[in-house]
Formats: C-alpha cells, structure tokens, sequence
C-alpha cells in the first residue's frame, strides 16, 4: 500500500520500550492508556540534530499515516497512537531516510526510533491538480497559456462534437487516467447525454471510438514521489507545532470528494462513485461504510454533504435516484427527499449549507445551472436558474455555497468567474464579478461577522466578500499557485482556513493580522478538496482526498493552537 523509496540508504534505527514517564524532548510524552506513542531523534549524516524535519510513521496493518516535525535537538514524539507496527522515516530540506524497520508501539508505552538523513530526495513536484499538467483548472488554462488543442487522430472528431456538450476541450486535454478510468468517464457522459435530443447522443459505436482515442493520447501521468511536495525549507515556530493524520481508504474508487463533521468530532465523507457514506472516528481510528436504502436505480453518486445545526447530517444522491438525504449519525436512521428531475438531468449536487434556524437546505446543481432549495418540513423543492448562465446559454458551474449573516444565500460560479447571492424570500439573484484573473472560484464559508470567504483555485488567493456592500477583497498565501479551494471558518477565533489542493497543504488565515501559517499534508497528491474545522475541537481541521481515496485531519498542537502569529501574505 505504501511506497518506499528503492534507494539502498542508511538508517539507525534505536528501538525501546520505556515508561511513559520517559523525558524524551522538551516536555515529556503521555502515552494514553488505551494508545502508545513513538518518539525519537532526527540527525543528519554526520550526527547534527535536525530541527524541522517532517517524520512520517505509518501502521500498514491499520492503513493510518502520521507526521509531526522535529523539534529542539532534532527530538520528534507522536502521541496518542493505535497500537501495532510503525515504520518511520524523516525528510528535511534535500535529504531523507530510508523506512525504518518496524517499531512496536503499545498502550501505555512509549517506543523509540532514531533515524538519519542520508539519501537525496527526488525532484520538488510542482504545483498542479492531482494528475494532470500544471496550468489547467478543470475547463480553464491558468495563465497566459493557449487553450491546448486535442491531437489529430481517428475519434478527435467525436470528441470535439459530443463531449464538448457539457464542457471544453481543457477538461479533455487536463484529465490523465489510464483506459479502466477513461471508459468509466465515457460511460457516466453517455448517462448525462440521456436528456439531450436522440442526434446530440453518441453512439455505442463512437463511443468505443472515442475510447480509444482519448486512453491513447491521454494516459496516466507518471506517479509522483511520496515526499515530492514536502517543503525544502524548514518550517520554523508555529508550522511545527502540529500533528498530521491520513487515512487510506481500501477502496481507491469511493472518491470521498466532500466531509463533514458531526458535533461528536466524527468525520463522514460521501463516497462520490462507491455509495456509501464513509466514517472515520478519530478516538480509536476505527473507520467504516454506511450503506444507503435502496432506490429505484443501483447505482449512486453522492455529493454536496454538510452537518446541520442540529447534527443531522445531510448530502445528495444525484444520480439516478435523484434524492436528498439526512442521515441521523446517532440512530443512523436516513430520510429521503426526491426532487423533481431537472431539464439536463440530476441535481448532481456540489455544495450544501442548512440554514442557522433548520428550516431550509440549500444544494449547488453544479451539472444543471441551478441552485436548488429544499423546504424540510413540506419536502418540497424549488429550483432557481442562474442569471448568467441562462442569458449565455451555458452552465454557470453553480459550485461552494455560503450563508452570510443576513440569511442570504451565496455561491460560486465556476465558468464564469462570478459569486452568485439569493435572497431566499424573493428568489432574486444577483451576480457581482470577481475582480481577479483567472479566479475560478471553489468552495466558501463564513466568519463571525457574516462575511464570506472564497478560495479562487485559479489564482491561488483567499477572497473576502464583505456581506454587506459586496465589496471584494483578496488575499495571497505563501505558497504560489498553491490551488486554493475549500474554506472552513473557525468561529471561536474567526481565523479562516483554506485547503491548497494543488501544493498538499492546509493553511490558516488571521484576517486581523494579515498572518498565515501552511500545515503540509504527508503525502504527494493528497487532493485535498473539502476542510471541515471540528465543532468541540477548532484547532482540529478534516480533510477529504478526492483522486487517492484518503480521508484526514491537521491538529495544532502547542503555540499553533493560539491566534497569533505565522508569515504574512498580501
């Protein structure tokens, strides 16, 4: 499951079992009593201690990732660990260790592992979505670069009339996958085709065609290093102060493309292609798959999931079945909504939000140029055409949602650089351009005052919209292109973090200060699309990992936990 480098490296390795009064850094460890944990130091060729050095441990048998940064004289410790057999390894700046060989942690204990950095790393992989060529954002080039153009061949033809009906060539051209995927995505656009007339349908013959045609001149783009996207800089004071924790799912097809959190700091995720939703409880590690009803068609697409005030969790099954959902985490009983299908087909929803009194749930149809509302206590639903997208006769890519404090509900349009707002009394729409090139905006949230904050993935900046006048404001992270996407707002501290899925890092924004701080994930091409701060724990931030099925979460630790401090942006 996990990849090691086959460089032959050196790596010392010092294992033992000590109390859990052991001193092993600058404060002491406690291992729980039902969790173990791992300590040790990190040196580097010639004996130095290495502070800054991201160690990375991992239980194969639980399918659990852990990392936390060395510390003063190069000491790393990792509490709070499921028992079982860890291999470690450490990275910092151009170097890294081999794995170590296995560390039994157990409850109670403490183990140790010292390890070396001996071996150079591979080349930095730069910013980009998971998989495809850096430049393109979903049906946009970011940039000053052409639009590419699709390679002659038998089936170029096909492409560029029928899958060209929902989106551009950039999509095209921008998604790497080997055959088994490409005939997945045939299949699930000839689905979307059913509510096109008979003549703008493609046929089961150009369909092998044009299968054959996009697996042969766009394949898989080669896998990247593990570490690859880990930062060559040391972090310094704040960014190390905070453990990082990742969940491989066994089904590497669920795409759990959204989370959520329940108000018991459970983590669920909807499994976009698996059908399930996916559970992940972070007091014992323990993770399972929660089956829906059965429906009048097997087979499900979940999307759009959210928790809302009262714990209820809520998402969308826009497939076939074209339904809404709750889903009690407590009782684990489900409620059904059915919508009325739609003219381009199925809700297909991207983002949810329940407003603050429980009465109304809110859903982005991304596929049909519609946000979608649905009463809870009638069941029934409305739908509200985007301006824009209809005077064009084009999708809008109606995608993130927010509720700001007025009750007003707005959202992303992701084709044409737009924040949408509706008046849920009136059904009234407005739309206010962004004013930032190529912005593509994803998914927003809002803070204490009810202002909305938006991750523009294109630009790679944080956009604060003022709720009030809609005066727009955006703000730039430390890592360049970094692809910000999601945004989740801690409202105890109205500190504002966004995922930056196209550099593997969590960040963290202090509107008052102009401060940030970026929080690496373990893990190349992690494909972090959806944060979700912890209702009882805000230091404690959820992620979900789309592509490579992975589910996880930052938790500062020490001074990171407080609101101050970090590198400042603009």
């Amino acid at each position: 499951m996990f990849e090691h480098p086959g460089r032959k490296l050196a790596v010392t390795i010092g294992i033992l079992i000590v109390a859990a009064i052991a001193v092993v850094s600058t404060r002491s460890i406690r291992a729980a009593d039902d969790k173990g944990a791992l300590a040790g130091v990190v040196k580097d060729s010639s004996g130095k201690p290495v502070s800054g050095a991201f160690v990375k441990l991992k239980n194969a048998d639980r399918r659990l990732t852990f990392m936390v940064v060395s510390q003063a004289k190069g000491k790393f410790e990792a509490a709070n660990l499921p028992g079982g057999k860890y291999s470690v390894q450490a990275v910092a700046k151009e170097l890294q260790s081999d794995w170590s060989a296995p560390v039994d942690v157990s409850a109670g204990k403490v183990a140790m592992a010292n390890i070396s950095l001996t071996a150079q790393r591979a080349p930095a992989l730069a910013p980009a979505w998971p998989g495809r060529p850096p430049g393109i954002d979903g049906d946009e080039v970011v940039g000053e670069g052409a639009p590419p153009a699709l390679p002659e061949g038998e089936g170029k033809r096909i492409v560029e009339n029928r899958c060209t009906s929902c989106h551009n060539t950039v999509r095209i051209v921008g998604n790497r996958v080997d055959r088994q995927h490409w005939q997945a995505t045939v299949s699930q656009m000839r689905e979307n085709m059913q509510a096109l007339p008979a003549d703008k349908q493609m046929t089961d013959q150009e369909a092998k065609v044009a299968l054959d045609y996009l697996a042969a001149n766009f394949p898989p783009m080669p896998t990247p290093d593990p570490n690859s996207r880990l930062p060559r800089t040391l972090p310094q004071a704040q960014e190390t102060q905070y453990v990082a924790v990742e969940y491989e799912m066994v089904n590497h097809d669920a795409e759990p493309h959204d989370v959520t959190v329940d108000l018991h700091g459970n983590a669920w995720a909807n499994e976009r292609t698996g059908g399930n939703l996916a559970h992940l409880d972070p007091a014992n590690f323990s993770f399972e798959e929660v089956a829906l009803p059965p429906g009048d068609s097997k087979k499900l697409r979940l999307g759009a999931i959210t928790r809302g005030p009262d714990g209820l969790i809520w998402f969308v099954d826009g497939g076939a079945n074209n339904r809404f959902w709750s889903f009690d985490p407590v009782s684990r009983s489900f409620s059904a909504y059915p919508a009325p299908r739609l003219p381009k087909g199925a809700i297909s929803g991207n983002t949810m939000r329940v407003d603050a009194n429980n009465q109304t749930v809110w859903e982005t149809a991304i596929a049909s140029n519609t946000i979608a509302k649905l009463d809870i206590a009638s069941k029934k639903v409305t739908y509200f055409t985007v301006p824009e997208g209809a005077r064009r006769a084009q999708n809008a890519t109606p995608y993130g949602m927010a509720i700001s404090r007025d009750g007003k509900v707005w959202f992303a349009e992701n084709s044409f650089d737009l924040i949408g707002r509706v008046d849920p009394e009136t059904g009234k729409i407005d739309e206010f351009k962004i004013p930032v090139k190529s912005a593509v905006p994803r998914r927003m949230g809002a803070d204490t005052d009810g202002n909305i904050w938006v991750g523009l993935h294109g630009a790679g900046k944080l956009l604060k919209i003022d709720y009030a006048t809609a005066e727009m404001t955006p703000f730039t992270p430390p890592t360049a292109n970094a692809g910000t996407y999601s945004v989740s707002v801690d409202l105890k501290h109205n500190l504002v973090w966004v995922s930056e899925q196209q550099a593997d890092k969590i960040a963290r924004f202090d509107p008052k200060t102009g401060q940030w701080l970026e929080f690496p994930l373990p893990n190349a091409e992690s494909d972090a699309r959806r944060i979700e701060i912890d209702p009882n724990n805000p230091n404690r931030v959820w992620w979900s990992g789309n592509i490579p099925a992975r589910i996880g979460y930052v938790e500062l630790l020490g001074p990171s936990a407080n609101a101050d401090g970090g590198r400042a942006g603009n």
